[in-house]
């Protein structure tokens, strides 16, 4: 009956499968979880299927991405596809392709594929939500062991992975000055070209030179920067700023990380990160101690002198990591999106940096004194948090008004779900009447239009009323707490690191007369910037 259901869809071209793909990095090294296995299975399984004769197919496809999370690019355009309509049956090879997180694959099999009426098959589990579903405990418990075995395989990755770092074997993006060897697996070797350009910056450094004088000099030679090198060879994950993607220069930054690698010395040094956030890509640095050093991993560029003579010379000037002042790296210019530099402790000012090192960008040499940048953004955050604050009165005027009471509110949203669901059961029905040929293809089509029209208006209805109950029971809260926080802003007379980091995400200086603040946090308006004149 299902068969010729799906026949009638594919007559007139409506019914839409989905093929899903995934596989994670650990999952890479089984050859029957590859993306070409789980493909020639998919369509073998499909072709052999009558019922999907001539029905329109679109692949979804998540290379590299872990189960664990849902923040996958593809699976994501796949539930919004869902959510349009425009798919009505899911394929995947198991359970664990489309997730390997319980809660999260659970809820998506038990609650919104049913209520979508979207059909799911897991080939290998022998799982149709249609043909022969399991039971809710059945499925809770194969993606419980999915996730365990998802588990189990990223801790055995990680314990294999620390005994090759303690090998010197080199498990990460290859630095600038060596390639992975082809003959020996995660063995560094020496890149001729970019280890020259080494041995110059170390040379230039033993000389006297300093980091910012290096990296004028590279760039007035138009030595590539480790990005635009490692991009003209091939290598895909390359950093690129976010102004010109497709240019990058040498900064002091640059080369103070380059002078201060101990890799140069044939060292690997490694597990120097740790991630903090999983399948987001987040992380936080690791105590010294916990980094991984293994001496002569390969070959050095750089003898031991060499490098120890760059560090005293880099010890001569100071460097620092940490701002020391209010505004470090949130005043930034407008040309080339870097941070603007402090001039000096004394009528400190900020200028972009930039244009002593290349004119690619057409930076500007204007400057702005520290005080009166502090003058300027004081005034502009009472500005902005006293607009805030007028919101938030206005939103507690609203809620005043609200004649519903939480009561009246929780018994509509009650009965619109009920009369939804009563819906959505009619639409059930309907499938079934056509599936049994009791009604005609066209009739049902135009019931099941009708029907899936008056259900959008409920759920309109309803995510209404929802909002209007969170409205009384969390907004009056929220609103209160947002006047408690902002108000000490109306009385403040001086700006403070915290409170510029709390409040603000970036200082644009455009000009003499003209800064823009990117806020952050509260101060957040509909615009999330504000333009702000300042007189000299």
């Amino acid at each position: 009956m299902i068969a010729a259901a799906t026949d009638a869809y594919a007559l007139n071209g409506a019914y839409s499968l989905a093929e899903y793909f995934r596989i994670s990095q650990e999952d890479g090294k089984d050859e029957s979880n590859s993306i070409t296995n789980q493909r020639a299975m998919i369509q073998t399984y499909v072709s052999a299927c009558g019922e999907f004769e001539n029905v329109r197919i679109t692949e979804y496809i998540d290379d590299g991405r872990s189960g664990e999370s849902t923040d996958r690019e593809s699976y994501q355009r796949l539930m919004s596809d869902i959510e349009g309509g425009a798919v009505d049956c899911i394929v995947v090879k198991d359970l664990s392709r489309i997730g390997r997180n319980m809660l999260d694959t659970d809820d998506l099999l038990m609650n919104y594929l049913v209520s979508m009426h979207v059909r799911f098959i897991a080939i290998n589990d022998n799982y149709d939500s249609f043909l022969h579903p399991l039971s809710n405990l059945e499925l809770a418990f194969i993606n419980l062991i999915n996730q365990q075995y998802n588990r189990d395989l990223a801790l055995k990755s990680i314990s294999a992975k620390l005994v090759k770092m303690k090998r010197g074997e080199w498990l990460s993006m290859y630095p600038f000055g060596y390639v992975v060897s082809d003959a020996a697996k995660n063995k560094l070797v020496i890149d001729p070209e970019a280890a020259g350009y080494v041995r110059l910056a170390f040379s230039l450094a033993c000389e006297g030179k300093r980091a910012v004088e290096i990296a004028r000099i590279f760039n007035a030679q138009g030595i590539p920067s480790p990005s635009v090198y490692k991009k003209r060879v091939g290598y895909k994950k390359v950093w690129t700023n976010a102004i010109d993607p497709d240019y990058c220069f040498w900064t002091s930054c640059t080369v103070l990380r380059l002078l201060r690698n101990e890799i140069y010395l044939g060292k690997t040094v490694l597990n120097r990160f740790r991630v903090t956030e999983h399948g987001t890509g987040k992380c936080e640095p690791r105590p010294k101690d916990d980094w991984i050093i293994c001496p002569d991993a390969h070959e050095a560029i750089i003898s031991e002198t060499e490098f120890r003579k760059a560090q005293e010379v880099l010890a001569r000037h100071k460097y620092s990591d940490k701002p020391e002042h209010i505004f470090g790296n949130k005043v930034k210019c407008p040309s080339c999106g870097h941070a603007m530099k402090r001039s000096s402790k004394y009528n400190p000012r900020f200028k972009c940096d930039t244009v002593r090192l290349t004119n690619h960008y057409g930076c500007c040499e204007y400057s702005i004194l520290q005080r009166e940048l502090e003058q300027a953004v004081l005034a502009s955050v009472k500005a902005c948090a006293a607009a805030v604050l007028d919101r938030e009165q206005m939103r507690l005027a609203l809620i005043a008004r609200e004649k519903a009471t939480v009561g009246e509110l929780e018994v509509s949203i009650h009965s619109e779900q009920k009369a939804a669901a009563a819906l959505e059961m009619s639409l059930s029905k309907l499938f079934t009447s056509f599936v049994e040929e009791k009604i005609s293809k066209d009739a049902f089509l135009s019931k099941k239009s009708a029907v899936n029209d008056m259900i959008k208006r409920k759920r309109s209805c309803i995510e209404t009323l929802t909002e209007r109950l969170k409205t009384l029971t969390e907004g009056r809260a929220a609103a209160e707490t947002s006047i408690a926080e902002l108000t000490p802003l109306l009385t403040i007379d001086k700006l403070d690191r915290e409170l510029v980091d709390l409040l603000i995400d970036k200082i644009i200086v455009h000009g003499d007369n003209d800064i823009e603040i990117v806020w952050r946090s509260r101060l957040e308006t509909e615009t999330s910037a504000l333009s702000l004149p300042r007189n000299l």
